[in-house]
């Protein structure tokens, strides 16, 4: 029988390698055994969320903005599942939110430009991607999706610069970078490594 830290591992991995069936059967294994750890509150809302299950991802969610009001993770994820009901003032004030929180909280920062750019709001999505560049200047998607947003805003001289650096960052990338999905999915956020 696997310990806790186990089990919580092994869920993560599953999670990860789209396993959710698996991963959230471990999960409310952990979540019976440790109703009130936020990781494992995390890791449900964001398995949930990738099944398309609304409703239970922002309750998981919602657990775990209780267990933790200073948790900016849960209200990112929180903020996903407005974004994908098409809630985008209440997504862009959970991401907004999630910031304060956290400001060098790069997904926060990825989410809250999907959601600015959904909602009309393109000098709002630059600034909140360069927010992130400040925070990790290698992150592929983000100066890719920059450079792209700059484009078709007509800022063609700052997106041949950013197209520049993405392609520099590629040449010098190692096989085992971080590379995102696509942005405009959200990236909901878990803590499932991160257990007592």
């Amino acid at each position: 029988m696997l310990s806790f830290q186990g089990l919580a591992e092994l869920a993560h991995r599953e999670y990860q390698s789209g396993d959710f069936e698996a991963a959230e059967r471990h999960c409310m294994q952990l979540w019976r055994q440790e109703p009130d750890n936020t990781g494992v509150l995390l890791l449900l809302s964001s398995i949930h969320f990738q099944c398309r299950r609304l409703d239970r991802s922002a309750h998981f969610s919602t657990l775990a903005i209780k267990q933790n009001p200073m948790l900016a993770e849960a209200y990112s994820n929180l903020g996903n599942v407005y974004k994908e009901r098409g809630q985008l003032q209440e997504a862009i004030e959970h991401y907004r939110h999630a910031l304060r929180l956290k400001p060098d909280f790069i997904d926060g920062y990825i989410n809250l430009a999907a959601a600015l750019v959904a909602a009309g709001d393109m000098e709002g999505a630059v600034q909140a991607y360069v927010s992130a560049l400040q925070y990790n200047p290698d992150l592929y998607c983000v100066r890719s999706d920059l450079g792209n947003l700059l484009k078709a805003l007509g800022r063609l001289e700052e997106a041949k610069t950013h197209s520049l650096e993405c392609d520099f960052s590629l040449s010098l990338m190692p096989s085992k970078a971080p590379l995102y999905p696509p942005l405009a999915l959200g990236r909901p956020y878990t803590l499932a490594l991160c257990w007592p």
